[in-house]
Parts: C-alpha cells; structure tokens; sequence
C-alpha cells in the first residue's frame, strides 16, 4: 500500500450534477496550496451535461464571460491514496467563486445549506446509503452492450440467471467484490454489508450510517469511484446507471434516516404508539416528492427503472414495513427508529439526492402534518386516488421547474439552469431512434 510520504500527485476532485468526478492533478509538492485553498478549476465543470457540454448559449457561465475559474474549497478528511493508481492521492472539494462565496451550483454547498437549516433548530440527521450496482463483461464499455460476467454465466444461458442473495453468486464473483471491499478501506468509506442482488452480476453494498449527512454522500461517490476502479483492475466492467437490462431488474440507491436532537436523541423512538415526529417526516417527503423527482430519476433511462410489479416505487406512498412503498418505515421505535427513502435510482447525484430527501423531511417537521394517506399493507392494492410518481422525464422536468418549494431548498438559479440543462439532455434523448423502434416498425409500417 502506498504511504503519504510516497504519493507523487494529487486528485484535486469536484462532484458535478451528474454524480461524477471531474478535476486535475497537482504534483505532490503543491499539497499545502491544496489544503490552504488555492487551486482553481473552471466553473464550467461543474455544469455540464452528461456528454460533458458546457452548453454556454443556456448557461452563460462559460465563454460567454471568459469561462471564469472557480476555487477548489477542500474537504480535508477526504484526503487519501488512491490503491488503483499507485503514489497517486486525492481529495474532494466545494466550488466557490473568487470572491469566497459558495457558487450556486456545488452540489456539495447545496447539501449543506439544508443541513445548516436542520441544525440551527438542533437537529442532526442520521443517514446511511445503499448502492446497487451491475458488474459487467470487460466489453460493456467498448461494445456499448450489458452483458454478466462470463463467470456468472450458467451452461448455453447467454444472460446468466436470477442470484438474489444467492452465495454462489457473491462467490463467483468473490475477487472482484474483495478488491472493492479493500479499495473502500482503503478510502476510508466504512462498507457494512454485501448482497448479491436479483439481475445477474448486480450488488448491493450497503454504506454505514453517519451523523454526517454530507460525509455520507461523499462517501457515496468515493464509492462508486472504488467500484468502477476496482471492476476495471479485475478486467470487468461496472455501472451505476439506473437500468441496464431490460430484462432484470434495475438499481436503486435506498437512503435511511434518522433525526437526532441537541441531546444526541432519535427524535423519531417517541413513547407514544404513534410515531408523531417520523410521522411528520413521511408527510413531507410525500409532500414534495412528484416535485423533487428530477433529482431521484434525473437520466432518461432512470424512468425505465420505473416499473409495475417492481421494488422501484411508481406511488406517492408509504408504509411500514414493505419494500413496495416510496417512504418506508422499518423500525418506529427504538435508537434505530427510522424511515427508507426508496425512490432514487444509483444514478443520482447523491448530494441533491440527500438536499430532496432532508429539505422534504424539514418541511415534514415544521409543518406538523399527518401523512394524507393510511398506509400500504400488506397485500392491500394501491387506490386510484394515490398520487402516481410519472414515467416521462419531461414531466418530471416541468413540475420540478414549476415548483416553488424546490426553487426554496436548491435555491432559484440552480433550479432554473438544471431544469434547462435536462430539457436540452432530453430533447436529444427523446430524438434518437432505438433498435427497438427500427426493429418495430420497419418492417410493419
């Protein structure tokens, strides 16, 4: 393992709205201009599309003003040595603008802004992340086609078979998963559980919990970095994107929460049979869900996860403990005493994933209210006055551009310019012509 002492170059990392990490790297020696704040990355980084665009006629942030620097704020407890890329160190940061403000547009400032609002009333969130994931044949990249890894592959079966929490799958599978385990450690993101999930080659990594919010979602990035890494060393292949298959099942990233006061208590383990404050939780994360789904579901293909008969939700419900709701609660009372947001894909940006999901619990907690509807049993069927979370992205973009609370949490310029970013994704998404509609039509019209 390479020491400190050892490392010849820096990662200077920022997260985009992707998810992704963008930056440079600096010579070892320029560690104290680092840790004092005085590298630059354009602000343009931070706003690209997903095929790395600036977009300048929409945002104006690039050439238009001279395609301006940003300063590169870091995250000092981040700093660590990279196990794939020897004598090679990184370190996350925030963007901020010359003058010293956080630049409207840093995921990571965002994230923070909400939980600064939680903890002026005296509260602290508690939050842990569960990432599923898809290993891959080392071609899926270059082919451009999911395919399991040979490994996972039975007899003539060219798609593999159905592995959940199958051991044989987690054991075929076992190198690879190690050396993700290890990279992890590595990086100091604490992994508590792994299970081989329902498509083949898909897992499911589950991080732990921390009072930190915004440590928990960079550790969620670390990780999906480790993932990537650590497939590639193995010569496969990994993705995080939200449905890969058409015919498995696709990849959520589920967010559990709990509420601590200024005395280090759960707020949501009352006395009471009721669970009034985790109530009140679960009222505003129905509340502002259809508004916020960009953020959950912010790609095309994250509306394909979106499935009837699915463990990914398609209602603005909730229930206790049933793995078919939005918003679940598995455990009411007790220090574990919480509440499962299952909305999000693993392709959304952790950092808005978690401002959506805590902005959504804040106004749970301040306005007081009762959830609008009872919750799901089992073997109940939703009602069709139940408020449906919608399939098409440019229906999400709309309601999330049209709202105001989201304009409240994420602030109005970053609302605004995200909304015109995703129109222009999907109106090149929504222009190409797929395999399916030319093997389709064709030949038939």
């Amino acid at each position: 393992m390479t020491s400190e002492h050892e490392v010849s170059g820096i990662d200077v990392m920022i997260v985009d709205w992707h998810g992704n990490l963008r930056g440079k790297t600096l010579p070892a020696e320029s560690k104290n201009k680092i840790l004092a704040n005085q590298s630059r990355l354009p602000v343009s980084t931070q706003i690209q599309d997903i095929w790395s665009n600036d977009n300048d006629d929409v945002t104006q942030l690039a050439l238009t003003v001279g395609d301006p620097d940003g300063v590169c704020v870091v995250e000092p407890r981040t700093f660590s040595t990279q196990p794939w890329a020897p004598k090679t160190a990184q370190i996350l940061s925030s963007m901020y603008t010359l003058d010293g403000r956080a630049h409207f547009a840093d995921s990571r400032e965002i994230l923070r802004r909400v939980l600064n609002q939680l903890t002026q009333l005296g509260l602290t969130p508690v939050v842990a992340v569960e990432m599923e994931f898809y290993l891959l044949d080392v071609d899926a990249y270059a082919k451009g086609i999911a395919k399991p890894p040979s490994q996972l592959l039975a007899g003539n079966d060219p798609n593999g078979t159905m592995q959940l929490y199958d051991f044989r799958a987690s054991d075929r599978m076992q190198s690879v998963l190690s050396r993700i385990l290890d990279y992890a450690k590595v990086q100091n993101v604490p992994v508590e559980t792994k299970l081989a999930e329902f498509g083949p080659g898909q897992y499911e990594i589950n991080l732990l919990h921390r009072s930190d919010a915004l440590q928990a979602a960079d550790e969620a990035v670390l990780f999906k970095r480790c993932v990537d890494c650590a497939a590639r060393d193995a010569g496969l292949a990994a993705t995080f994107m939200a449905k890969p298959y058409t015919e498995y099942s696709g990849s959520g990233m589920h967010v559990h929460v709990s509420v601590l006061n200024e005395n280090g208590e759960n707020i949501f383990n009352e006395p009471s049979d009721t669970p009034i404050s985790l109530l009140h939780a679960t009222a505003g994360l129905l509340s502002t869900m259809q508004s916020m789904q960009l953020v959950f579901a912010p790609n095309a293909n994250s509306y394909k996860r979106m499935q009837p008969e699915s463990f990914s939700p398609m209602y603005v419900n909730w229930g206790y403990d049933h793995r078919g709701v939005a918003v679940r609660l598995p455990a009411i009372s007790g220090s574990a005493a919480r509440l499962e947001h299952r909305v999000s894909g693993a392709d959304a940006n952790p950092y808005l994933a978690l401002t959506a999901i805590l902005g959504g619990v804040l106004q749970g907690l301040n306005a007081k209210q009762q959830p609008g509807m009872p919750p799901l049993l089992p073997n109940e069927v939703v009602t069709p006055e139940t408020p449906v979370l919608t399939h098409d992205w440019i229906s999400a973009i709309d309601a999330w551009a049209g709202s105001d609370v989201v304009g409240d949490i994420f602030g109005q310029q970053f609302q605004q310019l995200y909304a015109a970013i995703k129109r222009l994704e999907a109106k090149k998404m929504n222009a190409q012509v797929s395999n399916i509609d030319l093997q389709t039509y064709l030949t038939r019209l």
